[in-house]
């Protein structure tokens, strides 16, 4: 994988602080590239696991037949986005994620995945959370993103207009 520096070092999150963007984060963009060549970017919740990304969509559909073609994927999370129009500028924590992504087949790693999602996108007690996972699992599929490459930058701070012109 060829790594392009990124040309404003001065937002540069280190490794450390991109992991917290992307485990702060609950949603991103998966982006895959389908077996016409054409990119497929597809919104989607996702959990940190071991080290690994896990996402949950369809048994089917166009994702899951682009990852069948290529398993090379991104991932990219915004955590912030604060738009400041009267400086022409945005504050902003964002983070890319690079790597390998397949199909989890197997059980017990494709129902904690789903248990790790409950947990954070909701407010169930364990019995409905261990019931949730007992009726959807069989038609729900999990995929993980394992990461080669991580790559953060954040805007936090921003000199005036006037001192920018």
């Amino acid at each position: 994988m060829t790594e392009h520096p990124m040309r404003r070092k001065d937002r540069q999150l280190s490794l450390e602080e991109t992991w917290q963007v992307v485990r702060r984060g609950t949603h991103g963009v998966l982006c895959l590239t389908d077996a016409d060549g054409w990119p497929y970017g597809v919104p989607m919740n996702h959990v940190v696991m071991d080290g690994k990304l896990y996402l949950h969509c369809a048994k089917a559909g166009h994702k899951l037949e682009a990852l069948a073609q290529n398993d090379r994927a991104c991932f990219t999370i915004v955590t912030q986005a604060q738009v400041v129009p009267e400086h022409i500028t945005t504050l902003y924590e964002s983070a890319m994620v690079f790597g390998t992504a397949r199909l989890v087949t197997e059980a017990r790693e494709h129902d904690a995945a789903l248990a790790a999602l409950i947990d954070t996108l909701g407010q169930v007690s364990p019995a409905i959370r261990e019931q949730y996972i007992a009726k959807k699992s069989k038609n729900t599929a999990v995929l993980v993103l394992e990461p080669l490459r991580l790559t953060g930058k954040a805007s936090r701070s921003y000199k005036p207009v006037t001192q920018r012109m």
